[in-house]
């Protein structure tokens, strides 16, 4: 009886221990399939993102001004390099890359002399062309397995790892087109450094330059880390931002850009701001400042000049209002161009208040009035509207809080009399040739326009159109309408009369053969803390036509001449006829000229391309000579550290000499195996 209690006993421990035998064999191939699947997701399979760059800004000929390039970091992982073949790594990393071999084999200490473990970054900041190179190199490392496989699986491992880093923003031309383009700065996300845009261009088409989405590829890897490409493989393609298409005619730029910066040398300016604008669709073709500054390399003293004067600067504007006022009072009928007005030999006092003319007469008609710049004749044009006429027409015109809406931001708001203050003769007369009021360059510039486009206002363009990748334009919604602040009459009496003003006026330096020129000096004086002083705003704002219709407006501002070229006819006039010029020269002005005078334009042409020719002459043999003087630094650099590290090992070897070691024994290195010659 007992001994068949024991068999049954014996049998079910049998049981059990099979029972529990097989749930660990069930338990063990779940575990190794869940592993097994894990090492496919998490090695076999991989998505790589790719990422999109920021959009382009490119001049009207097609040149680029700005673009976004990606850069690189260069990594290994340190497990993974065979120790065997690492001097062979080391030369060929240092040969591909252009970093000393002696600085490479320091990145794999620390300072205190210990090997470093893991990830390893060799170089940074590397840009596409290197990536490339690099990228070539890995390919060659994995075919000489200069890394290997660790643990289980002997098919996997980490080579030289060449990842994106983020973008980096170029200006090949450097200073071209600033302070009008602005600026970039990087921000970081997900540790990928991205580029926002501040200041000019660059901030105000924010949205379009950045409108990008990533693409990616996703599917198995093979053993060296490169997707397969088959069925399974998902492709998304990525979208970089808009570019930028510019009416700004580089050319014409850089040739102003000279021109500024000759006569802001010769009159001892502050600074010097022009723009060309077709008058026809407010189209700027060029727009800059002789304080210009390189973007990727913004000095301390350049930090007043970020921001573009052309929208951001409010100033008295002096005379150049006085058409606008004249313009008013012609379209209310309240004077005529013949209208004839006392103008007092010169003084006139409006209570305690005196008003001067610099060249006194007794009486003026109202055309003469603006030829000769006359503040007692336009202060009493000024007086025939009334206050709600004067206040309401500088609105139409766009003074005031309103802005000219060009499109480069950071623009700033002018400022007049309000209906109360207007109330008072004195301050209707200040207003009326340009004191007690601020307003902008770009202001000015587009009420000019009116009087060479008929009397229309055109909101002034710096953008023509945006691109996508695929080179598709899209004609921005145009955010504006034209406006006429004054009939096409009253423009076309106004333009006539700054005709005048050129041929026997203020502004006849800027008198060109065959052209039809028209504008209007200012000068006015800078307020300061304890009033009026004697430093100076000269500006001359009008426009240029040719007989084959080409119609452009021209406005220059000299901030603070010296007080030799105070005024605007010897300061601003002639920068203008140089713009003109320089306009000739390049075709988009076309004069009515006879035989003799074209001979003339060829000869000063062929001599201003003979200085041009040497200024760059002069300028690669001052490259050429920098280059020369950089190569002997480094080579006097390579000579000096070598006689150090000899210095070096004869202080070692005589220390170890007066330990009575053996200094002849040299550490031996096993030698890397033999490899076929890469080159």
């Amino acid at each position: 009886m007992s001994q068949d209690k024991t068999k049954i006993i014996m049998k079910r421990r049998i049981k059990y221990i099979i029972i529990t035998m097989v749930l660990l064999c069930i338990l063990l191939l779940l575990r190794l399939a869940t592993l097994a699947a894990k090492d496919n997701s998490e090695i076999k399979t991989i998505a790589l993102k790719e990422r999109a760059l920021r959009g382009d800004i490119i001049s009207r000929e097609g040149y680029t001004i700005s673009r976004s390039i990606k850069n690189y970091t260069v990594s290994i992982h340190t497990k993974y390099l065979d120790p065997n073949k690492k001097e062979f790594f080391l030369k060929l990393f240092s040969i591909y890359s252009n970093i000393p071999l002696d600085d490479l084999k320091s990145k794999f200490y620390t300072k205190e002399g210990k090997a470093k473990k893991g990830w390893l970054v060799l170089a940074d900041n590397i840009d596409a062309k290197e990536a490339i190179f690099l990228k070539e190199l890995k390919y060659k490392l994995n075919r000489f397995k200069v890394f290997r496989g660790q643990g289980a699986n002997k098919n996997f491992y980490y080579g030289l790892t060449i990842s994106e880093k983020g973008e980096n923003r170029e200006y090949p031309l450097k200073e071209a087109l600033s302070p009008i383009l602005g600026y970039t700065r990087p921000y970081y996300s997900d540790g990928y450094k991205h580029i926002v845009g501040y200041n000019g261009i660059e901030k105000f088409y924010e949205k379009y330059l950045n409108h990008k989405q990533d693409g990616f590829i996703s599917g198995k890897r093979d053993a060296v880390g490169y997707i397969i490409q088959n069925a399974d493989t998902i492709y998304k393609r990525k979208h970089n931002g808009y570019s930028l298409v510019l009416n700004i005619s580089l050319e014409l730029q850089k040739n102003i850009d000279l021109i500024l910066d000759t006569y802001k040398q010769k009159l001892g300016a502050k600074e010097v701001i022009a723009a060309v604008m077709r008058s026809s669709d407010s189209k700027v073709i060029a727009l800059t400042s002789s304080n210009r500054y390189d973007p990727l390399d913004i000095q301390a003293d350049q930090i007043a000049n970020l921001q573009p004067k052309a929208t951001s600067y409010a100033y008295e504007p002096g005379s150049v209002m006085k058409p606008i006022i004249y313009s008013l009072a012609l379209e209310k009928g309240t004077i005529t161009p013949e209208t004839t007005f006392n103008t007092f030999n010169g003084k006139m006092w409006v209570g305690k208040y005196k008003i001067t003319d610099d060249e006194p007469e007794p009486q003026l008609n109202a055309e003469d009035i603006i030829v000769k710049s006359s503040n007692i004749g336009i202060s009493q044009i000024g007086w025939s509207l009334t206050n709600q006429e004067f206040r309401e027409g500088l609105r139409r015109y766009g003074f005031g809080k309103q802005k000219s809406g060009i499109d480069i931001g950071n623009e700033s708001i002018g400022k007049f009399y309000s209906l109360r203050k207007l109330r008072a003769k004195i301050n209707r007369a200040s207003n009326s040739y340009g004191y007690g009021m601020v307003a902008t360059f770009s202001q000015l510039l587009k009420a000019y326009n009116v009087f060479n486009n008929g009397g229309v206002s055109v909101t002034p363009r710096v953008v023509n159109y945006i691109k996508n990748d695929q080179n598709k334009k899209f004609y921005l919604k145009k955010d504006f309408t034209k406006i006429a602040p004054v009939s096409a009459n009253t423009a076309a009496i106004v333009k006539n009369t700054l005709l005048e003003v050129v041929k026997r006026g203020t502004g006849r330096a800027a008198q060109t053969e065959g052209l039809e020129i028209g504008g209007k000096t200012g000068t006015a004086m800078i307020v300061g803390k304890g009033g009026y002083e004697k430093r100076y705003h000269a500006s001359f704002f009008g426009f240029v036509n040719d007989p084959e219709g080409n119609r452009y407006t021209i406005g220059v501002l000299v901030i603070e001449p010296d007080f030799k070229h105070h005024f605007a006819s010897s300061s601003a006039v002639p920068v203008f006829k140089k713009i003109v010029d320089a306009m000739v020269e390049r075709g988009l002005l076309k004069p009515n000229l006879n035989r003799e005078q074209v001979e003339e334009i060829e000869q000063k042409r062929t001599l201003e391309e003979i200085k041009v020719k040497e200024v760059q002459q002069k300028q690669v043999k001052a490259l050429k000579e920098r280059l020369r003087e950089q190569r002997e630094a480094i080579i006097k650099e390579q000579k000096r550290t070598i006689e150090k590290r000899k210095l070096k090992k004869q202080i070692y070897k005589k220390r170890r000499e007066k330990k009575g070691a053996d200094t002849t024994r040299v550490k031996q290195f096993s030698p890397p195996p033999q490899t076929p010659d890469l080159f």
